[in-house]
């Protein structure tokens, strides 16, 4: 069995590494310290690398070098050292030059560059068992930032992966593995980043062998270029043991990519065969029987449904038509489509939220929050709205016994939501947070109890913020994210077990051709004949301009439902598939417990009128 998944989850970074300033020798105590920029290198919110484990994480130490680029007039490179948990030397903001800042930054470190192009050479190391397997990974950064926007003197880059993990895992037809048994891998061994893009050129090095770090017995991992598996077709792995060698030939695609991409990571299951070749396992996911009980049906998520909301209509043909060109026609209160794709548009009486971002392209074309980043926030504002109103009698009793606003620098935002204010919980996580990557259940998490997590430029958020609902939910968390890898039976199993224990449901779209994930919020479910989910009814944070229109009023419904049918298919890495492309998979559902048990437990006296909710 072959598999290919997003590389190097990576561990929360060492609280040093967050730490105020400090003084060095190379500047003086007269100096202003706003004059100095402190450098902070980071993943999603989280710390990244140097000894990268065998789930990829990792976290610097002292020693670690990062080369900087400063593109200026005359491009140089400037090496920085993690010494006492600060990055060395510091630099000043003048060094950076005026207007937009531009930067790229790289791990392992090298003093022999020439930082006149964009063009970063790296190489392989042959021998992984050591120190080479970390000497052969890349992390990589880019970042155009305006001198005016360096948020409390910190500039924080997020490390991004550039090489490719292969993951070996060897068994035997005989049970045990041989005494003798070595493995290598052929891999070209040097190539060029461009480090504004990530992008790769052509490796430029030989094809050679390759000794994987033993991670245990039968499992082995080597950190290879990205490239094409043509490369590999006459022999990729070759595994020897009792006088016999058997080569393992790379097959034509891996989950529907020709190429090793970046930051992802194929894990091989190869089993040797008593005859000595190799074999590879059975996949081994099962496909889930049918559930007749859901069979045909449209679910929504608890507390959503309403009599004015409808399902989308059986026959298909009776959606209507319209241009985008006239989205002041849009109707309300049915289904439309627009270019093929069904929409409904919210209205005062639907219990479904959809918050979306000012700036999804980063362009500053639109007025507002530079939020290009905050997927994660729009979709935890949604599933926040959901939670506080289905809980609104609990937290009615909740202020009266506790404060509703443990930090008075932030009251709690209202919980109110309408198309024309927008949403305060979403305006409160872009004025606390970065525009950084992140994680919606770590943004519900942080929003009710305080969990840790999110990325702020402001200090005291981290010193004295611990939730808006700490007082009985203190360290419980109500999000979470099952670690089933997404197919046909977990999907199904995941989204009918929300459904079935009144559970919020969010979701994360991976776009295999960038290499990037989207978080979004599903409303409601449609279930084939056979009870398998077929259409997924959502909101996307992305799509708030979509129809904008030259010449016209703009004056239109901007918040909709998304209707998109769901797809399945048996190999690959990616086997739950939005519509008819094939690179946008589900990779991940994010579910949201009411903790209804522990409202109850807390607030005995409160009842709840289901009339109320549906």
């Amino acid at each position: 069995m072959i598999t290919s998944k997003h590389l190097f989850r990576l561990l929360a970074a060492v609280p040093v590494l967050l730490s105020g300033c400090a003084e060095f020798e190379d500047y003086s105590s007269s100096k202003n310290d706003s004059e100095y920029v402190e450098m902070v290198f980071t993943q999603d919110n989280e710390g990244t690398k140097a000894e990268i484990g065998e789930d990829g994480s990792g976290s610097f130490t002292e020693g670690d070098k990062v080369g900087l680029y400063i593109y200026g007039e005359q491009t140089r490179q400037v090496i920085l050292t993690m010494e006492d948990g600060q990055w060395t030397p510091k630099l000043q903001k003048s060094e950076l030059g005026s207007g937009t800042v531009r930067l790229s930054a790289y791990y392992p470190a090298r003093e022999d560059v020439s930082p006149e192009t964009n063009l970063h050479t790296h190489r392989v190391d042959t021998d992984q068992t050591g120190n080479g397997y970390e000497d052969s990974d890349l992390l990589w950064s880019h970042l155009d930032i305006e001198q005016e926007d360096i948020t409390g003197d910190v500039i924080e880059m997020p490390f991004m992966h550039g090489m490719h993990r292969l993951s070996i895992n060897i068994s035997s037809d005989e049970g045990s593995l041989p005494d003798d048994l070595t493995v290598t891998v052929r891999n070209i061994t040097e190539g060029s980043f461009d480090l504004s893009t990530g992008g790769i050129d052509t490796p430029s090095g030989t094809m050679e062998d390759i000794t994987p770090r033993i991670l245990s017995e039968g499992k082995y991992s080597a950190i290879l270029f990205p490239g094409d598996l043509g490369e590999y077709a006459e022999g990729w792995v070759e595994i020897s043991a009792g006088g016999k060698t058997s080569v393992y030939k790379a097959p034509a695609t891996i989950g529907e990519s020709s190429v090793l991409e970046s930051g992802k990571e194929t894990v091989l299951n190869l089993r040797l065969k008593s005859d000595g070749d190799i074999g590879t396992d059975p996949d081994p996911d099962p496909d889930p029987d049918p559930d007749i009980d859901y069979g045909g049906k449209t679910c929504w998520v608890y507390g959503v449904k309403t009599a004015s909301l409808p399902d989308y209509p059986k026959d298909n043909e009776s959606v209507p038509e319209y241009s985008f060109l006239v989205p002041e026609n849009f109707p309300n209160g049915i289904w439309y489509k627009v270019s093929g794709i069904a929409y409904l548009n919210w209205q005062s009486d639907f219990l479904w939220y959809d918050c979306d971002k000012d700036d999804p392209d980063d362009s500053g074309s639109h007025p507002g929050y530079h939020d290009s980043n905050m997927c994660w926030a729009a979709g935890a504002s949604n599933l926040l709205h959901w939670w506080t109103r289905l809980n609104e009698p609990y937290i009615e009793a909740y202020d009266a016994r506790y404060s509703s606003n443990p930090w008075p620098a932030y009251p709690r935002p209202s919980f109110g939501f309408s198309d024309t204010e927008g949403s305060e919980i979403f305006d409160f996580f872009r004025d606390i947070s970065r525009n950084r990557g992140g994680s919606d259940a770590v943004g519900i998490n942080w929003f009710i109890c305080g969990t840790p997590g999110i990325s702020s430029p402001d200090p005291d958020i981290d010193d004295n913020y611990g939730g808006y609902f700490t007082e009985i939910f203190d360290n419980i968390d109500v999000a979470f994210r099952p670690e089933d890898a997404m197919n046909k039976e977990s999907f199904n199993r995941i989204i009918k077990g929300a459904l079935e224990n009144k559970q919020g449901l969010g979701f994360e779209q991976s776009n295999l051709n960038q290499g990037v994930t989207h978080v979004m919020t599903i409303w409601g479910v449609e279930f084939d004949d056979e009870g398998y989910v077929s259409a997924i009814y959502y909101v996307d944070n992305n799509d708030h301009y979509n129809f904008e229109v030259n010449g016209g009023s703009n004056n239109y419904q901007r918040h909709r439902l998304i209707r998109q049918e769901i797809r399945y298919r048996e190999d690959g890495p990616w086997k739950v598939l939005m519509g008819d492309s094939s690179i946008y998979p589900i990779s991940c559902i994010t579910v949201v417990d009411l903790k209804r048990d522990i409202w109850q437990k807390e607030f005995p006296e409160v009842e709840i009128n289901e009339s109320f909710i549906q």
